[in-house]
């Protein structure tokens, strides 16, 4: 028999979003065209550059736990365009993606039984690495405005996460949602955890501000970025956190621990070819923003409600009208259509009446049909989930 396992992993679930696009790489690899809405990436046109053969053989092996200084220093001059001013030297931490960099963070800034704030929709995985961190999640549904947080701030609260702009909603936080941020960390000297991965996701009427330019000394800011979507590199699992340098350094240790270093090579094809890639990659960026607008106005005249949002490329779009559940409406589109989407209670409690729509893969006239036939879904006057129900039974899902 085997032994006893840890209860908190034990129960803490799958994230949805992996496992739908498991069944849709599944039923790629047996032919199927799956219309992949699902996907939490979009496809950039990257050119290859090149690298010498020092540098290649070189990549074999470590490198620094902080992260090359040749790249900090590239993301350092990155975020001066955000008015931050940022230390390579002290201030700046790189690993292999920003989703273990934001358990590292979890883990060294919270105590037992701490809790954090985090506004829904959330990215799904907030929630898990709260937890594995021994901290307690406190959910803030989605209707709630920033002003309305503070009720739920108590002794014991530590932080609270936001992601700027939002996934899934596309939100956007402004100015003054800041400045009432940072009185809110200075007033209960809480952390505020940025995730600002889709930076670049935005038309250019949108602008991005980032949190840490309104906490100069750092000492209520954590930033977590990466190279993943606002570069369209999500393969290559190279992330960044901006921070104190007294949280930087025990974040090092974590890093030395887990992961030691990012890879190598990565690190310093992206060094010496940072501008480069952003030439590319930015305005690529930009038109995924702008695609977003016009998708949305295919929406509305279809009468698809999304949740107000401007950057990302995802929609988090309204289907309380559905005669059925949410879940089923997901797996009908995905198991009967190829119609792969996410539900949207994997966001948070308040959204369970949601789905999300990523639009970062499928071209716009294919969107437009399967939007049709999403839109075919919530109209219903009813729906027999006789046959959806038994399929979901086979996935071995509930």
């Amino acid at each position: 028999m085997i032994p006893v396992l840890n209860n908190i992993v034990e129960n803490i679930p799958e994230a949805l979003s992996i496992y739908i696009n498991q069944i849709v790489y599944d039923k790629k690899s047996r032919g199927e065209r799956v219309y992949t809405y699902s996907l939490g990436e979009a496809f950039f046109d990257i050119p290859r550059f090149e690298i010498s053969d020092h540098d290649w053989y070189w990549g074999y092996h470590y490198s620094s736990s902080m992260g090359l200084l040749s790249l900090r220093q590239k993301l350092s001059n990155l975020y001066k365009n955000y008015g931050v001013d940022i230390n390579p030297e002290n201030e700046i931490l790189v690993s292999a993606g920003s989703k273990c960099l934001i358990y590292m963070v979890l883990q060294t800034i919270l105590q037992q039984g701490d809790e954090v704030l985090v506004p829904e929709p959330a990215w799904l995985s907030y929630k898990e690495q709260i937890k594995l961190s021994g901290g307690v999640h406190v959910a803030v549904p989605w209707k709630e405005s920033v002003q309305d947080w503070e009720k739920h701030i108590t002794s014991k609260t530590k932080a609270i996460i936001i992601n700027n702009p939002t996934n899934p909603s596309g939100k956007l936080f402004s100015k003054q949602e800041f400045e009432f941020l940072i009185g809110l960390a200075e007033k209960y000297n809480l952390f505020i955890l940025s995730d600002e991965a889709y930076s670049d996701f935005l038309c250019d009427q949108d602008k991005f501000i980032s949190f840490a330019s309104f906490d100069k000394t750092k000492e209520h800011t954590i930033i977590v970025n990466s190279l993943s979507k606002n570069m369209g590199m999500s393969g290559w699992r190279v992330g960044y956190v901006v921070a104190h340098q007294k949280l930087i350094k025990q974040l090092l240790k974590l890093n030395q621990h887990i992961v030691t270093c990012a890879p190598t090579v990565l690190q310093d094809y992206m060094a010496q070819h940072f501008e480069e890639i952003l030439f590319y990659t930015h305005p690529q960026a930009v038109k995924m923003a702008e695609k977003r607008q016009r998708v949305y106005e295919i929406m509305k005249e279809m009468g698809i409600k999304p949740m107000a949002g401007v950057g990302t490329f995802y929609f988090l779009l309204d289907v309380s009208e559905f005669k059925g559940t949410t879940n089923e409406l997901v797996y009908d589109l995905l198991i009967n259509h190829n119609i792969a989407t996410v539900p949207g209670a994997a966001y948070g409690e308040s959204t369970s009446q949601f789905i999300r729509f990523g639009i970062g893969v499928e071209d716009e006239s294919t969107i437009k049909e399967s939007l049709k036939i999403i839109k075919s879904f919530i109209d219903m006057p009813q729906y027999d989930n006789t046959k959806i129900k038994q399929q979901i039974k086979e996935l071995g899902r509930q």
